[in-house]
C-alpha cells in the first residue's frame, strides 16, 4: 500500500511537470472598478487547466496600493487560477511592465499582458495560448476592440478614430502593435525588457517590438483573441485627441531616431503632416465641413509633436486621462 501511494505521488508529480505555466499580468493604476470588472471576466475564462497552469497577477502602480482591496475580494473567488498581488514603484507603465516579466521569469513563463480597462472575448485565453503552442518562439498579438461609454462625437466618424488595425489569423506583423493584448514568449521574458525612456510617455511598446523584429524575432496575430477596450465619456473629447496626436507623434520620434532616422527625414515628415492640415483645412473652409476642419487641426498637433520629438527628452502622457469606470457594470 505505501509503494502504491508513493507511485501515485510520483505520477502527480510527473504530471505537473509536464504542466506549463502562463501568467496573466494586469498592470493597473488607480481603477478599482474596471480592474474588478476585469478580473471577473478573467474568473469565467475556460482555462484549460490539464494543460497549463495559469498565475494572474495584479502589479499595482499606485503607491497607496488601492488595487490591493480588489485584489483580496477577488482572489478567493478564483478557480483553476493563482492569483498574485505585486505592488510596483516608482509610477510609470514600463516599471509595472518590467515587474511583471521579471516575476514571469522567475517562473519561466510567458506572460500576456492585458490592460485594466479591457474586457476579454469568452475563448480569449484558448486562442492566445493555441496560438502559442503553434508559434511557441513568437509574440502573438491580438485584437483590441474598441466599446464606447456614450455615442462617438461627430467629428471621429463613428468611432473609426479608435479603431485599430486587424490581420489574417497567424499572419506575420512586420511593424509593431500595441501591448494591452498580447502574449510574450519565454525567449523575450528571459532576456528583453522595455525601456525606461518610455516610462511616462507611451510608444514603449512601439520601441520594444521595433527591436524585437529588427532583431528577426516574429510578431504574428491571433484574430480570435478578441478583447473589448472601453472608452470613457473623458476620453471622447477633441481635446484628448488633439493631446493624443501630439504625444504619440512626439515618441515615435524617439523611436525612430534611435533607429537611425536623421532630423531631416523627421522635419520632412513634419512637413507632410502640415501640408496635409493646410489642404484640409482649405477644404474645410470651402465646404464649411466641420469634420474635415477637425482633421485639419489633428494634422497640426501630429506635426507640432513631430517637431518636438526633435527637442523634448521626457514627458508625462497619462497624468490626466487615467479614468475609472462611471459604474460597475
Amino acid at each position: 500500500m505505501q509503494e502504491e501511494r508513493r507511485s501515485i505521488a510520483e505520477l502527480e508529480v510527473l504530471e505537473m511537470s509536464r504542466r506549463q505555466l502562463c501568467v496573466i499580468a494586469v498592470c493597473t493604476y488607480k481603477r478599482p472598478l474596471l480592474l474588478r470588472s476585469l478580473l471577473q471576466k478573467l474568473n469565467a475564462q475556460p482555462f484549460p487547466n490539464a494543460e497549463v497552469d495559469v498565475h494572474v497577477l495584479i502589479v499595482d502602480n499606485d503607491i497607496e496600493q488601492s488595487a490591493r482591496v480588489v485584489f483580496d475580494d477577488c482572489s478567493s473567488g478564483f478557480k483553476n487560477v493563482t492569483m498574485h498581488y505585486l505592488p510596483a514603484q516608482p509610477q510609470g507603465l514600463v516599471i509595472a511592465r518590467n515587474a511583471a516579466l521579471d516575476y514571469a521569469k522567475f517562473l519561466d513563463a510567458p506572460v500576456i499582458f492585458i490592460d485594466d480597462d479591457e474586457s476579454p472575448r469568452s475563448d480569449w485565453f484558448q486562442a492566445l495560448w493555441d496560438m502559442h503552442m503553434a508559434f511557441p518562439r513568437d509574440v502573438i498579438a491580438g485584437p483590441v476592440v474598441p466599446q464606447f461609454e456614450v455615442e462617438p462625437p461627430f467629428w471621429c466618424e463613428s468611432g473609426a478614430y479608435w479603431n485599430r488595425p486587424t490581420f489574417e489569423d497567424a499572419s506575420v506583423l512586420q511593424k509593431p502593435t500595441g501591448d494591452g493584448n498580447i502574449l510574450f514568449p519565454p525567449a523575450l521574458v528571459q532576456n528583453w525588457r522595455y525601456s525606461l525612456r518610455y516610462n511616462t510617455s507611451g510608444a514603449q511598446d512601439t520601441h520594444l517590438l521595433t527591436r524585437w523584429i529588427a532583431a528577426g524575432q516574429g510578431l504574428r496575430w491571433s484574430a480570435r483573441a478578441v478583447v473589448t477596450e472601453i472608452v470613457p465619456a473623458g476620453r471622447m473629447t477633441f481635446r484628448y485627441a488633439l493631446d493624443r496626436a501630439y504625444f504619440s507623434s512626439l515618441a515615435y520620434v524617439w523611436v525612430d531616431r534611435e533607429f537611425g532616422s536623421s532630423a531631416a527625414w523627421t522635419l520632412l515628415r513634419a512637413g507632410r503632416r502640415l501640408t496635409i492640415g493646410f489642404a484640409d483645412y482649405a477644404v474645410s473652409l470651402l465646404r464649411r465641413d466641420i469634420w474635415i476642419r477637425h482633421r485639419a487641426l489633428l494634422h497640426f498637433s501630429s506635426a507640432r509633436g513631430t517637431f518636438d520629438g526633435l527637442r523634448l527628452t521626457s514627458f508625462d502622457r497619462y497624468t490626466d486621462y487615467q479614468i475609472d469606470a462611471s459604474t460597475k457594470s
